[in-house]
């Protein structure tokens, strides 16, 4: 609880910067990518396809759930069947933003002209070296940093000599975006949009309402549900 309030605390410029960026794509009919390998990843499903949340958030899956991290060139494969158009933005997401993983969406990003929203912990990331052999860690290369303030390891708890517990990434990563996506939205309502966002099915006339959201991203979008 303690990290989460000074997580938002730090970030109290960077979510309305973050959030700036999606009101940019949706205005443009643009799409919203989120990638994150391993357990990042449940942070980019944690936005994509769900009741409450934006519909044109396109997740970028890692089907070897991040075994394949620190294997250069790995990303650019896992890209080539999504096609990256100037009114998106991107949302990497990793915790140590030192694999080549993530630094290669990151970099595929930004040589697609999209700006590049990273979710990562700043202060472990800049005491390690990239393990790219671009040099770059994902804080370098994004044009909006949520930091997650998290501790080097994840784990938020010492225990004792050379044991900590409980990991703090996906909970504090999924709070903040979030925190943008609501942000956008309100945004876009301000300024005469509705915000594309998908209703929970047990709800009366939820269905027609996301068939037509699914209808207007239909091909551009991997649905999650």
């Amino acid at each position: 609880m303690e990290q989460l309030q000074r997580a938002f605390e730090a970030n109290r410029e960077a979510i309305p910067a973050a959030a700036d960026l999606i009101v940019r794509t949706i205005q443009a009919d643009g799409i919203v990518h989120v990638f994150g390998s391993g357990h990042s990843q449940l942070v980019a499903l944690d936005v994509a396809g769900r009741a409450g949340g934006l519909a044109g958030v396109n997740p970028l899956f890692d089907p070897l759930f991040g075994r394949a991290e620190r294997l250069e060139g790995f990303a650019p494969l896992l890209l080539a069947a999504h096609s990256f158009q100037p009114a998106d933005v991107l949302i990497v997401i990793s915790h140590s933003g030192r694999n080549p993983a993530p630094i290669e969406v990151a970099l595929h990003g930004k040589a697609h002209g999209l700006p590049v929203i990273a979710v990562t912990a700043v202060a472990f990331s800049r005491s390690m070296p990239s393990r790219h052999s671009s040099g770059k860690r994902l804080f370098e290369l994004a044009d909006v940093v949520l930091d997650t303030l998290g501790a080097p390891g994840d784990a938020a708890v010492p225990l004792g000599p050379g044991l900590a517990v409980g990991p703090t990434s996906t909970v504090v990563g999924a709070a903040l975006l979030q925190a943008v996506m609501v942000e956008a939205a309100a945004r876009l309502l301000a300024r005469g949009i509705p915000p594309p966002v998908f209703r929970s099915g047990n709800l009366e006339g939820a269905d027609a309402h996301n068939r037509a959201l699914r209808e207007r991203y239909r091909g551009r979008v991997q649905w999650v549900v």
